[in-house]
């Protein structure tokens, strides 16, 4: 399953720099950890969110990034 989900990620990769991958039921930590996608720096978000925006958008512009969360997405109003 983790080779259709890398191909998967490539695609959005070819039109997204930034990624996110939200794990509702939590099954798929596993497959993220052992993910290597090329050009592409993985990091989670636990509670780091803020700090996590700043570094893409401000010190890191042109990079891609896969952001994962295991959970539910947060409501928009608490949504860094």
């Amino acid at each position: 399953m983790d080779k259709q989900i890398a191909q998967a990620l490539q695609r959005l990769f070819e039109r997204h720099r930034i990624v996110f991958w939200n794990d509702t039921n939590r099954e798929l930590r596993s497959d993220f950890d052992a993910l290597k996608l090329a050009g592409v720096e993985k990091i989670e978000l636990t509670n780091n969110e803020f700090g996590v925006k700043y570094r893409i958008l401000r010190e890191q512009p042109e990079d891609r990034f896969l952001l994962y969360r295991e959970g539910v997405q947060p409501a928009d109003i608490e949504n860094w």
